[in-house]
């Protein structure tokens, strides 16, 4: 039985984590390939993908409450009410997106100067927030589609997609940065445009073998337009969606503050956190399967009123999932210098880069394991709003006063203001491994 346990939470969660894993990648690659243009043009990428984040969060509260749902109704083979969920996400999703697609083309002047003064940096963010403003939109349609996709197991279909959208980018950000084989060399603007290019593809891609096929998400538009007719099912989505959703414009929020402060602390300093940023995120995304696969098994059981048994899942993925970043961390210190070697950084932001990619491993467990026991454990059983309470406390209480004070009253180095924001996640972890133990989160929400 143990084995088989093992072996369905790997079947889940290793094409997620490898799917991640070659994001991130991608990330580093570009970021690499993008360091040829100087230190200012690492940091404009780092600060113009900010409205991209922002974005990317919105919408994944926003299909956080398709994620609960779709599991356990698929748990409780009640498949067919996935539609009008599925529907009222994208459409809600397609809203919020045309909005951020407005500002980064309107105005991306201004939203470079929330996290910067250097007029360089602005003005090479202002060509990168261009270029990639147009590809929020199949960002959306991907993400939802997926998540449908996963809660019924079918995961290996969205990581082919994503596999093949890397591959594309990268070498389109070869093509494009530097010119290469007759191509035009666009600089910044030519890695947003790889960027966008690829989205696209990967959105036609998964599409087009969902509907061949016929799989779970295909519905046609009268099914998904279902949304119209306010119901039970409608309002269970939003009281899911709407602590998830405020919950992670909260984070992305407070994430924008925490840039800013970096920002503001010069751009000797900035470009130290900006390279650490995709290694972090290289290292948490390969473990966020872990969390898909608590999601997904969790609310499965739950939609079969199982409790002990999603009780005794999460407790295994979570011992797991916690102690694997670390090593993995410790890992990645071993080739550290090579790394920071091929940014070619001047001594003191590479004296600052080596420092804080050590504290970064030693946070890593704590953010892990956050990401773990929140997205995939108690948010499987309904616990939005404890999510969303336990978030804003830490961010806003611990997170951006700590760093406030320790940027620009005490001035200290910014592997210190890293470190005093991150505190709070071990005040989070608290917290919730607390709730996790009240056992009050084991809910059926469909009946």
């Amino acid at each position: 039985m143990k084995e088989n346990f093992w072996k369905t939470v790997a079947a889940i969660a290793l094409p997620v984590a490898i799917q991640g894993l070659l994001y991130s990648l991608l990330n580093i690659l570009d970021q690499i390939m993008v360091a040829q243009k100087g230190n200012a043009a690492v940091v404009a990428v780092g600060l113009a993908s900010k409205d991209f984040g922002i974005l990317n969060f919105s919408l994944m509260g926003l299909t956080g409450g398709l994620a609960i749902l779709s599991a356990q109704l698929i748990g409780n083979h009640k498949e067919e009410k996935i539609a009008k969920i599925q529907g009222l996400t994208l459409f809600s999703g397609l809203l919020l997106t045309v909005i951020f697609m407005m500002i980064s083309l309107v105005f991306p002047a201004w939203n470079m100067r929330l996290f910067t003064a250097d007029p360089t940096v602005i003005q090479l963010g202002i060509q990168y927030h261009r270029a990639i403003a147009l590809g929020y939109l199949p960002v959306l349609i991907t993400m939802v589609y997926s998540t449908v996709l996963r809660n019924a197991k079918i995961v290996k279909l969205p990581m082919y997609a994503g596999m093949g959208a890397v591959v594309l980018n990268a070498l389109l950000n070869y093509l494009l940065i530097f010119g290469r084989f007759g191509m035009p060399a666009l600089g910044l603007f030519g890695s947003g445009l790889a960027t966008t290019i690829a989205q696209y593809v990967e959105c036609i891609l998964l599409l087009a073998v969902i509907f061949r096929k016929k799989l779970i998400g295909s519905y046609h538009f009268k099914s998904l337009i279902g949304f119209t007719k306010y119901d039970a099912d409608i309002k269970l989505f939003w009281l899911l969606t709407l602590p998830m959703l405020i919950e992670e414009l909260s984070f992305i929020l407070a994430d924008t503050v925490d840039n800013s402060i970096y920002g503001f602390m010069g751009t000797k300093q900035t470009v130290a956190v900006t390279i650490m940023g995709p290694v972090q995120g290289l290292i948490i995304s390969f473990f966020g399967g872990f969390s898909t696969a608590a999601s997904v098994l969790i609310g499965t059981h739950l939609g079969r009123n199982e409790n002990q048994v999603a009780y005794q899942v999460a407790k295994k993925i979570l011992v797991a999932g916690s102690l694997s970043p670390l090593i993995v961390g410790i890992l990645y210190l071993s080739v550290n210098s090579w790394y920071l070697g091929l940014y070619h950084l001047p001594a003191y932001s590479y004296q600052l880069s080596q420092v804080l990619m050590f504290v970064m491993v030693l946070i890593l467990p704590f953010k892990v394991s956050n990401m773990i026991i929140t997205t995939g454990i108690l948010s499987a059983g309904g616990e939005t709003k404890f999510v969303l309470y336990q978030s804003i406390f830490g961010s806003w209480v611990f997170a951006i006063p700590l760093g406030l004070l320790t940027a620009f009253v005490f001035k200290l180095p910014i592997y210190c203001v890293f470190l005093s924001i991150s505190f709070e996640e071990i005040i989070r972890l608290g917290l919730c491994i607390w709730k996790m133990t009240t056992k009050t989160w084991l809910n059926n929400l469909i009946g």
